[in-house]
């Protein structure tokens, strides 16, 4: 994606999926209270439904472009669970993010970032 053109329908596609998905689960109450305190804690105040669906609608390809590259210029963080002993390093998954492909060279595959970079296997 961050090299990539994004298609305008997908994009329209995605914000009216994102909206639909807003606008539904804004109907059960316990999730709208959820949303409230949310909102209040990390803004100070809480956006309506409108405000949040005019935000989604403002989003540019640029807009997606330009925080896609910050993300992927930035170091990644990792988490793991389970046997870690053939777990990649943390520099061969740095090494990884920085290829177009995201492959881990010497490891297994299910170690793939594949979509990573937007290119899903």
């Amino acid at each position: 994606m961050a090299t990539g053109a994004i298609e305008f329908h997908e994009l329209n596609r995605a914000k009216t999926q994102l909206k639909s998905t807003l606008l539904m689960n804004l109907e059960y109450r316990n999730i709208e209270l959820e949303d409230v305190g949310r909102q209040v804690l990390a803004a100070g105040h809480r956006k309506s439904a409108t405000e949040l669906c005019s935000m989604i609608e403002a989003v540019t390809p640029m807009d997606l472009q330009r925080i896609s590259a910050e993300m992927l210029e930035a170091e990644p963080s990792v988490g793991a669970y389970g046997n870690l002993k053939h777990i990649p390093t943390y520099e061969e998954i740095c090494s990884a993010f920085k290829r177009d492909n995201g492959e881990l060279h010497g490891r297994i595959s299910q170690f793939l970032l594949r979509g990573v970079r937007g290119k899903s296997s």
